[in-house]
């Protein structure tokens, strides 16, 4: 009991429970509870319990505010598969630069195998998916989905045209430089970026140049 009554000493300033005994003071309830069993304690048994009670509401009220005011967790296996699925066993083992370089390279090769656009560079390749021209033989073009004329519709494709090369420029290129070095930190934000495109691009449709029935393009 009493290496029990040690451990929850702790539990005493945190919460602030004591008890006030006259001719003596105010005391600690966890740390006086050997005194029950002496001829004159200073506390009953059932002082002891109502403290101990005290305290573990206290603390469960203090969890409840931090669960509360803690700021969402990002779990990096919940991310984007095709993504993750790149970057996983070397963030695993701690390579998170090469994770980042991994997952973004993972991200590419989606679009170039759903465009078929294996002929521009990377940075290149964004921006000629995202085009506003309408896509033309051997361009398919990427576009969020919906009205194009609806402000909401317009509005992401055109955010998508400036922040996909951008990821490209900012995450990617340094990633792949040996001479920079990212802790767990920086990488996983790069990550949920990565992720987050990755996401948009799964929604996005793709278009094509129409074609008449000899394979030829349509006018128009």
């Amino acid at each position: 009991m009493s290496q029990l009554a040690g451990r929850a000493s702790a539990a005493v300033p945190l919460t602030g429970i004591s008890i006030g005994v006259q001719g003596v003071g105010t005391i600690d309830p966890i740390t006086a509870w050997q005194t029950i069993t002496r001829p004159k304690p200073l506390l009953e048994a059932s002082d002891v319990l109502d403290a101990c009670d005290q305290a573990l509401g206290r603390l469960e009220g203090m969890v409840v505010r931090a669960e509360a005011e803690r700021p969402p967790a990002i779990g990096a296996e919940a991310m984007h598969p095709v993504m993750w699925g790149a970057a996983g066993r070397l963030w695993r083992d701690g390579h998170f630069r090469e994770a980042v370089a991994g997952a973004c390279e993972a991200v590419v090769a989606v679009v170039r195998a759903r465009t078929g656009r294996n002929n521009v560079p990377a940075t290149g390749l964004w921006q000629e998916v995202f085009s506003e021209k309408p896509p033309q033989p051997g361009k398919s073009r990427l576009r969020w989905p919906g009205d194009p004329a609806d402000q909401d519709v317009s509005t992401m494709n055109a955010g998508l045209r400036f922040f996909a090369p951008g990821v490209q420029l900012t995450i990617r290129n340094s990633a792949a430089h040996a001479n920079i070095d990212l802790d767990e930190q920086a990488a996983l934000e790069r990550l949920a970026a990565l992720s987050l495109l990755a996401r948009w691009l799964d929604d996005c449709d793709l278009l094509e140049a129409a074609q008449r029935e000899d394979g030829t393009p349509a006018a128009g």
